[in-house]
């Protein structure tokens, strides 16, 4: 499950990144569909990241 987990996490995360770097070398205010994408990506991320935190961790 981590596995998946943080596979999503890693996917996500370079999406969110991509779009910020279309944003930056456009050197143009990102429109509002770009905003909401970033936004939703960045929603999605820290849900994923909470789930991982919130795992059963496996003793011994």
């Amino acid at each position: 499950m981590l596995d998946d987990l943080e596979r999503l996490l890693s996917s996500l995360t370079e999406a969110q990144t991509q779009l910020i770097l279309m944003c930056a070398k456009s050197k143009a205010f990102p429109d509002n569909n770009t905003l909401q994408k970033i936004a939703t990506l960045e929603l999605n991320i820290a849900a994923v990241e909470t789930a991982i935190v919130n795992l059963p961790t496996k003793a011994g």
